[in-house]
């Protein structure tokens, strides 16, 4: 049997979940197609990955160029 307190508790925790509910209804997540360009750069990418031609390049490396 549900004692008073948690029959609070849940419809504290069911007002939360709603108010986050709504939250995302409002401001739903934009899926954008991809680019030509981006098309190109992940054909490119697949078949650098195919020929074994990808090289790894050192994070510090990476690091200099920002």
């Amino acid at each position: 049997m549900t004692t008073e307190t948690e029959l609070r508790e849940i419809r504290l925790l069911l007002a939360e979940l709603n108010k986050k509910v709504d939250l995302m209804e409002e401001r739903p997540i934009v899926c954008e197609e991809p680019t030509k360009e981006d098309i190109e750069e992940i054909e490119a990418y697949e078949t650098a990955k195919k020929n074994k031609k990808l090289q790894l390049e050192p994070l510090s490396e990476l690091a200099k160029g920002t």
